[in-house]
């Protein structure tokens, strides 16, 4: 049973919310109050996270389907209004990553990372944006990554659209601001989800925690904290911002390498 409710009366869209950070980002968003739009390819999987609110004493409702379009994405933004009356945060997380060396990256896997990426905030922005500004309030927040700073190898594609997704919130943020809409951006390190044992399985993970100075991987939940902040009233003078959240990953920089040595050796 949820307790205290400070986003009561508020209807939030979360892309890409049927599994991971996106899921973890919708429930702690219904926690809260918020009645939530669960998206997703998966119906199946959507209806889980759905259900799973519900049984909590929320309010969402699925919507299934592609996000490769502007009309998919203005589709979106029309049905959570059609259905709530209205629309106050929009969490653009629809993502996913394929990894390979540049040489050999492939053009259609550049395309779909572009289109999910970039596109996807663009469009679902502008479409919840030109309703925001009539009402003169709203959240916009986008999950970028630590990727977005480095030069990853094989994050050929990521990379860049995670950067991308950056400057696109602090150039929203600045026009959105005289309309009273915040607009941000959280930027997770490693995230342990189904996705990242994909990549990189048991083994590697393991050595990739090393490498952070906290020494671990975040969980999704961290990252939906985070994002809560942006949503919640408190956070109403903050925008254009990217914030971190990786373990200090991105403070050590370079030096990384350096804590990944000593703790292998501190291991034997």
């Amino acid at each position: 049973m949820y307790g205290i409710r400070n986003l009561e009366n508020q209807i939030a869209i979360v892309t890409g919310s049927s599994k991971g950070i996106g899921r973890a980002i919708a429930l702690k968003i219904a926690e809260q109050g918020a009645s939530v739009m669960v998206c997703g390819r998966d119906s199946g999987r959507v209806a889980e996270v759905v259900t799973e609110i519900e049984a909590a004493g929320g309010i969402a409702f699925p919507f299934t389907g592609s996000l490769s379009t502007k009309s998919d994405c203005e589709a979106l933004v029309a049905e959570a209004i059609e259905r709530f009356g209205h629309l106050d945060i929009l969490v653009n997380n629809a993502g996913g990553v394929t990894m390979a060396p540049f040489l050999d990256f492939q053009e259609e896997a550049w395309k779909e990372h572009v289109e999910i990426h970039v596109n996807a905030t663009l469009y679902c922005s502008q479409a919840a944006a030109r309703h925001m500004v009539e009402r003169k309030q709203g959240r916009i927040i986008s999950i970028s990554s630590i990727a977005g700073s480095f030069g990853n190898p094989g994050f050929t594609a990521y990379s860049p659209v995670k950067s991308a997704i950056e400057s696109l919130t602090r150039v929203m943020a600045v026009e959105l601001a005289p309309h009273g809409i915040s607009v941000n951006a959280v930027a997770p390190g490693p995230v342990m989800n189904e996705m990242l044992m994909q990549l990189y399985g048991e083994e590697k993970l393991r050595e990739r925690a090393l490498t952070i100075p906290m020494g671990r991987i975040a969980t999704a939940q961290e990252v939906a904290h985070a994002v809560l902040f942006f949503a919640l009233p408190a956070s109403q003078y903050i925008t254009g911002q990217v914030l971190g959240v990786d373990g200090g990953a991105k403070a050590a920089g370079c030096y990384t390498a350096g804590i990944y040595q000593q703790r292998k050796a501190e291991q034997g």
